[in-house]
Formats: C-alpha cells, structure tokens, sequence
C-alpha cells in the first residue's frame, strides 16, 4: 500500500497594502481659533444708574439741606435750652455718616443681588439728599405729633431715594431695610457706649 500522499500547501497571496491617505490640509479658519463671543453688556445694567444729575451737584444739594437741618437743630436746642452746639454737631454728623451707610447699603444689596454696583460717590451723593431731606423734617420744630413728624420724614427719604435710584420697590426696601438696620445699630452702639460711661466705677 502505498504512502498516503501529502497534500500541497496552498499558497497564500500577500494582501496588497493600502494606500496612504493624504495628510489632511489645514485651513486657515480652522488652525486659527475663533475668539470667545463676547458677553453682552446690558444697557443700564449697573444696581446704581446713572443719570438725574452728577454726583457733585447732588452732594451740593444734600450739603444745603444738610446746613438747614444743623440750623434748625441749634435753634430747636437753643429755645429749648439744651447744648445747642452739641445737638448742632450731631446733626451734622449723622448727615454725613449715614449718607456713608446708605452708599454702603446700597453696595450690598447689588452685591447680594449679583449685579454691577457701579458709582459709589453718586449713590453716596444721593444718599445725603435723602437723609438730610430726613433731618431738616425732624429738627425744623414742626407743629404737629412726632409720629407724623416721623412718617413725613422718612416719606420724603423715600421719595428722593426711589426718584434718584430709580429702583423696583423689592431693591428699594432691601436697600432701605440695610440702611436702617445699619443706622440703629449705630444708634444702640452710641447709647451702649454712653451707659458704660455712666455706670464705670470710681476708684476710691
């Protein structure tokens, strides 16, 4: 019997290579990046608007009515008999610190609503006509009750912060609450400070 044949190796073809792709051409819009778009900047953006005067002639005006109220706190002091001079620099002084808390109110509130502050001098400006439209309706003597006296008051520091500002009544009130608040803490720092210095103990 003979050998059983061996079968032939099939013979394989190498597969043929493929061709090479171009290299990609770079066009130029595409190897240069677009600039980032720029973000829109809103017209009247800022939480302090410009507008219905600058700052120094609205600091001018406040100054005017801020020398009214000195003059009729003396006055007031004077017919009264107590320390004109001391009443006179108080009132003068509340005018102006509190034209500072009133900016400073304003300040956080556009920070907490997440907005452009914008001009602390202006919103500072306005803020002394306001209070000092405040203190000129306390200590002109009016003839009438103190709470209406202090409705007036505080109506027409109202009135001059929401017409110069130029806010929706939610940010005026929370621009308003800040600054109370700030004003009575003030306010109960100075009696505190006072009652201390009345109660300290003498040495014997």
């Amino acid at each position: 019997m003979d050998a059983a044949a061996q079968p032939e190796p099939i013979g394989l073809e190498p597969l043929p290579e493929p061709a090479a792709s171009p290299p990609p051409t770079s066009s130029p819009s595409a190897a240069t990046p677009k600039p980032a778009a720029s973000k829109p900047v809103v017209s009247g953006a800022a939480f302090i608007k410009p507008g219905m005067g600058s700052a120094q002639n609205i600091a001018i005006a406040g100054g005017v009515l801020l020398l009214v109220a000195v003059i009729g706190s003396i006055w007031t002091s004077w017919n009264a008999g107590t320390s004109w001079w001391a009443n006179g620099l108080l009132t003068a002084y509340l005018g102006v610190v509190h034209a500072c808390t009133g900016a400073a109110a304003a300040g956080f509130v556009g920070y907490a609503l997440g907005r452009e502050i914008g001009d602390i001098p202006l919103a500072a400006a306005r803020m002394l006509l306001g209070v000092s439209l405040l203190l000129v309706t306390l200590n002109v003597n009016l003839p009438a009750h103190a709470i209406l006296v202090w409705v007036c008051a505080v109506g027409l520091y109202a009135i001059a912060t929401l017409v110069l500002f130029r806010w929706e009544i939610a940010e005026w009130a929370g621009v308003a609450s800040v600054h109370a608040l700030m004003w009575f803490v003030m306010f109960l720092a100075a009696k505190l400070q006072v009652a201390v210095a009345a109660t300290a103990v003498k040495p014997a």
